[in-house]
């Protein structure tokens, strides 16, 4: 019987186990999904029109990937190494696009880049502590860029962002 995963990062290295190993095909970047329904809530217009953008729990990466093919320069972030090969086999020959594998608030406190978006589908604003993290988000915000997550969060308000948008979706001002 295998070993349950010890560690948030273990627990993602085996996230999606039907992948399987080997040589796999990429997945199709035609639509921006929020949610594991295909079809289901809005696309990548909720991030307006950012130069540099961010996904923080990138997986393997086909929102990041969708951006890229669109012109935006995506930075990909995930805790799972298994996550990060993956993408980085996936989408090597994309312009636009890295992987980077880090922990969301080492990274964001390590860097002095800026985004114009900083979203999240799945990854760190569901399992990141948000007292922590959106005001690491908020630092590395340009001028009028946003963040985006499909969880509303209370925490928000703490750090100076605002609600915007419908249907319970926030979005952050740096502004």
């Amino acid at each position: 019987m295998p070993r349950a995963p010890q560690t948030p990062a273990e627990y993602w290295d085996t996230y999606k186990p039907h992948r399987g190993d080997g040589p796999q095909p990429r997945p199709a970047t035609g639509r921006f999904a929020w949610t594991q329904y295909p079809g289901h809530g809005p696309g990548a217009e909720l991030l307006g029109s950012p130069r540099r953008a961010l996904d923080l729990g990138s997986a393997e990466g086909k929102e990041a990937a969708h951006l890229a093919e669109r012109g935006v320069r995506v930075t990909g972030l995930d805790l799972s190494a298994v996550q990060v090969a993956r993408a980085r086999a996936w989408w090597h020959d994309m312009a636009n696009l890295d992987f980077v594998h880090a922990e969301v608030c080492a990274y964001l406190t390590g860097t002095e880049e800026t985004f114009d978006a900083i979203y999240s589908v799945w990854g760190a604003v569901w399992f990141t502590d948000p007292e922590q993290l959106l005001p690491l988000i908020a630092a590395r915000l340009a001028p009028a860029a946003c963040s985006r997550s499909p969880r509303p969060s209370r925490p928000l308000a703490r750090t100076g962002h605002r609600p915007c948008g419908a249907n319970g979706w926030r979005a952050a001002s740096a502004s």
